[in-house]
């Protein structure tokens, strides 16, 4: 009888540690996985570059987290159409060329671009935190208004050519970055560094208020001969009317920055 009694209670003992064992086994899951799992639930981050605000450039990013490993991500970036950027310090560096600091002064330019983007983040954290690589296409448009070129005209002096026009340019490249959190809704985004490559085409429009001579045409078309953009083929067509000009030729950037977010 003292032996049953024996047996029962060790093997109740045995059932009271395995349960208590398990218990606890679970409870130490649910506090690691806690954490993991509230980043799980916010999936949307949306952000601000803080860089880009110094050039006038204003870049917007909304990224969401489809796993520990994958996001996905667009952005949207618009410089509203104003002077040439850096004019002055181009101006410097322009050796006094009349042509470009007359296009500098009196020339406006306005940029766009679309970047999606696929993030791989290659952390244990994961879920939109840490180190990621992030394959991108992007596909920028600028437009120029009032572009001029001066030429010498009959009976002595000269007149400029007022061109408008366009120049998009689609790119692939891959950024490397990391992203950090700040509080449990707020992140900054790092990008390391983005180089990306691909090509660009355009074209830049003038109409002549009057009629163009043959002679004045010829000194017009010898003012858009000078134009030389390293890597770039710039083609010209002039006529009575004015000239368009034609651009083409690669295009290589690099992104870099820093960006704000929310996260909900």
């Amino acid at each position: 009888m003292k032996m049953k009694r024996q047996t029962v209670l060790a093997i109740a003992f045995a059932c009271i540690s395995t349960l208590g064992i398990a218990q606890e086994i679970e409870t130490t899951s649910k506090d690691q996985d806690q954490q993991p799992l509230e980043y799980q639930n916010k999936k949307n981050i949306v952000k601000l570059s803080l860089t880009s605000l110094a050039f006038g450039n204003y870049q917007f990013q909304y990224e969401r987290i489809l796993n520990k490993t994958f996001s996905v991500g667009i952005s949207y970036a618009t410089i509203p159409k104003d002077g040439i950027p850096f004019g002055n310090t181009i101006k410097n560096l322009a050796d006094d060329d009349p042509d470009l600091i007359n296009i500098i002064d009196n020339g406006n330019i306005g940029y766009t671009s679309f970047t999606p983007e696929i993030r791989i983040y290659t952390g244990k954290k994961g879920f939109g935190k840490g180190f990621y690589l992030a394959p991108f296409f992007r596909a920028s448009k600028y437009t120029f208004d009032n572009i001029s070129f001066e030429y010498d005209i009959d009976g002595g002096g000269t007149a400029s050519l007022s061109t408008n026009g366009t120049l998009k340019a689609n790119s692939f490249g891959l950024l490397i970055g990391s992203q950090f959190n700040l509080g449990k809704s707020i992140v900054l985004d790092w990008w390391i560094m983005g180089p990306h490559y691909g090509t660009s085409d355009g074209d830049l429009t003038g109409v002549s208020s009057e009629t163009l001579s043959q002679t004045e045409q010829d000194a017009l078309r010898d003012t858009l001969n000078d134009i030389d953009i390293p890597l770039v083929d710039i083609e010209n067509n002039v006529n009575a009317n004015g000239a368009e000009i034609l651009i083409s030729g690669p295009w290589a950037g690099v992104r870099a920055g820093l960006s704000i977010g929310y996260r909900f």
